[in-house]
């Protein structure tokens, strides 16, 4: 484990100048009274907790779709492009910065980076599956199931040392590229960021649209990676190091909920309806996280500044060491591990002391926005159930003090509306068990279907599930539940 003492620091680190090959901002776009100072955006315990109680809601209402959603470029993301996002006032289009980068560059650098797209997919899955990982074992906590920190640590080390090896592959090639680029691409690589950051709108694009024959998919990997050549060449210290609140820890489906609604949401504005739903000691305890993060962003920002300084000496011809790259990716992402560990702890606190009256009205604030429960692709039904029990477990919490819905242990055979130890069942159930005594998987599949339809006047407030596939593993699953 680290054992850091670290001064808190801002959310950037103090800009050092870059090698010779990377450029800078010019002083028109910086001077632009529209842009953002991103010196001047801090992590603090107040930002945190805005974070903590947004994903409260997103976490505990969500799916496991949503949960694993993360939006193009997260993965990897060592190169500036949030941080020029950021101060352009999140006007900079990444497709629009990306096909004027590539009309700059010659036919030979456009094939290298067509060749990276290729050359980084086997690392950028194996990355995604290590994220994964990591939010089977957040759902086992959902579940009710033994994970202990120890175990999810270690995930967030070999995740953060796969996210790192990414990271050096696209480095090392973006280097390369670099390297070759002229005196006059590097002035029209300038031109392209200092135009964007201005808002202004560029005139032609140089050398016209260049036509290449990729997948949607890889079309779509291209740009986000041109886009990182561009703000990484351009840049500074300062924009590579920059980090935004939500990317430690983006584990619990906010940015699904942002995609959702078409970026309509925001999180001060979420963090702020999920606390006035909760208790001052519900609050204290995201609070409590909160700072706990607070005290460990700056490790995480250290670490992670060391780690671009490594990644950094190819844009001056170095090659960077594979070996070095994948320990600091690793404290990296211990920090992030600790930090997410401590949200979802916090967080499951809340849930198990949630009032009927609270979990509605957060259920009810999640209907507002648009975000969908999507489909899993697992091969493994009970894995899926599994997933799908991580929604349920949200009223049907046996750890809660007040639970919404009874256990749904042993429920598969067992009689309906039976439970001793819970005492709120609707009466519109309660008559339902005189006609049908059993949960039988044929009754569990109807009404997990639709509650409302096979039980007018249930309490459960769920709409049920559309897909015969998702029922029939959720059941499956329920069946392995003793």
């Amino acid at each position: 484990m680290l054992n850091r003492t670290a001064k808190f620091l801002t959310i950037c680190l103090l800009a050092q100048p870059l090698p010779p090959a990377a450029l800078t901002v010019t002083a028109a776009a910086s001077e632009n009274a529209a842009l953002r100072d991103i010196s001047k955006i801090q992590v603090d315990e107040r930002r945190l907790t805005e974070a903590v109680a947004s994903r409260t809601l997103t976490w505990l209402t969500g799916s496991p779709a949503n949960n694993d959603y993360i939006s193009v470029g997260r993965l990897a993301n060592f190169f500036g492009f949030v941080g020029l996002r950021v101060t352009s006032g999140h006007s900079l289009k990444r497709s629009e910065v990306a096909r004027e980068t590539l009309s700059v560059l010659t036919e030979q650098q456009r094939t290298q980076m067509v060749s990276l797209v290729h050359a980084q997919k086997d690392t950028l899955n194996r990355a995604h599956e290590a994220r994964q990982e990591m939010n089977r074992a957040l759902e086992g906590l959902l579940a009710f199931e033994h994970v202990t920190r120890e175990q999810f640590i270690e995930l967030g080390r070999d995740y953060g040392a796969r996210e790192a090896e990414l990271g050096r592959l696209l480095a090392q090639t973006f280097g390369d590229i670099a390297q070759t680029l002229s005196t006059d691409q590097q002035r029209a690589l300038t031109d392209i960021r200092t135009t964007h950051l201005s808002g202004e709108r560029r005139q032609g694009n140089g050398g016209g649209d260049p036509k290449l024959r990729q997948s949607k998919a890889d079309k779509k990997e291209l740009v986000n990676l041109t886009a990182r050549f561009l703000s990484w060449t351009t840049g500074s210290q300062e924009f590579n190091d920059f980090e935004v609140v939500g990317k430690p820890s983006q584990h619990f489906g906010f940015v699904a909920l942002r995609i959702g609604s078409n970026h309509g949401v925001k999180r001060g504005l979420v963090a702020k309806e999920v606390l006035e739903i909760l208790t001052p000691s519900q609050i204290d305890r995201l609070r409590e996280a909160a700072l706990q993060n607070a005290r460990e962003f700056p490790m995480f920002l250290e670490v992670r500044a060391q780690l671009m300084r490594v990644l950094e000496t190819s844009l001056s011809g170095g090659v960077i060491d594979p070996a070095h790259t994948a320990h600091l990716g690793a404290e990296i992402g211990e920090i992030e591990a600790s930090m997410t560990w401590s949200q979802a702890a916090a967080m499951l606190d809340v849930r198990d002391g949630l009032s009927e009256a609270q979990s509605a009205d957060l259920l009810a604030m999640r209907a507002k926005y648009t975000a969908e429960t999507d489909s899993s692709d697992l091969d493994d039904p009970i894995e899926r159930g599994r997933q799908l029990f991580a929604q349920c477990a949200f009223c049907h919490n046996s750890d809660s003090r007040q639970p919404i819905g009874p256990p749904l242990d042993d429920i598969v055979g067992k009689p309906i509306a039976s439970d001793p130890a819970f005492k709120r069942y609707s009466p519109a159930l309660v008559r339902y068990a005189r006609a049908q005594s059993m949960w039988t998987e044929a009754q569990l599949d109807a009404f997990l279907k639709s509650p409302k339809a096979l039980v007018p006047g249930t309490f459960m407030s769920f709409d049920g599930y559309e897909e015969t596939d998702d029922r029939s593993a959720l059941i499956a699953y329920l069946k392995t539940r003793k």
